[in-house]
């Protein structure tokens, strides 16, 4: 619906207000509003991908308090460059399009983001050498050659999106 077609049909409309609305009409009439506002704003697709986005980033900074040998079998705990590569990669304005289903540390030493959708599969990894491992794959673990020809960082985003596109 076009901004003028909402605002001819709002209760608000064109030069109105909340304020001058409210004067003319009672108390339960706008604690009504104010409850659509909020079920279309918890309904809200964006809203939620911003929720989950930001618990994935408290997930990613978490994981500066692992110790080494977390996982019994000498895994070096994520460094600060593999926290910050992953907590680059969430953040970024296309990222958000792309959101990994889990944040976990590496056994390689890093930072794993683990991706999903049908039957494909994407793993990012942000190791502690200052550098990263992708894998792209599916159910039956057949690889996805594409991997093989990321070789910075600006290409991730989009190897995995067309991977998982696929």
């Amino acid at each position: 619906m076009a901004t003028a077609e909402v605002l001819r049909h709002s209760p608000f409309g064109p030069g109105n207000s909340i304020r001058s609305y409210s004067a003319g009409h009672p108390a339960s009439a706008l604690r009504a509003i104010e409850r659509e506002m909020w079920k279309s704003a918890l309904n809200s697709q964006y809203i939620r991908r911003v929720q989950r986005l930001e618990i994935l980033i408290e997930e990613t900074k978490g994981l500066s308090k692992l110790k080494e040998n977390w996982d019994s079998y000498g895994a070096t705990a994520p460094n600060d460059w593999a926290i910050g590569a992953a907590l680059r990669f969430l953040i970024s304005e296309r990222a958000t399009d792309l959101l990994p289903v889990r944040v976990m540390p590496s056994a390689e030493g890093g930072v794993a983001l683990r991706f999903v959708f049908g039957e494909k599969r994407a793993l990012v990894e942000f190791l502690n050498s200052s550098s990263f491992d992708v894998m792209l794959y599916d159910n039956a673990g057949k690889l996805d050659s594409e991997a093989e020809e990321i070789h910075d960082e600006g290409n991730i985003l989009r190897a995995v999106q067309a991977h998982l596109a696929r």
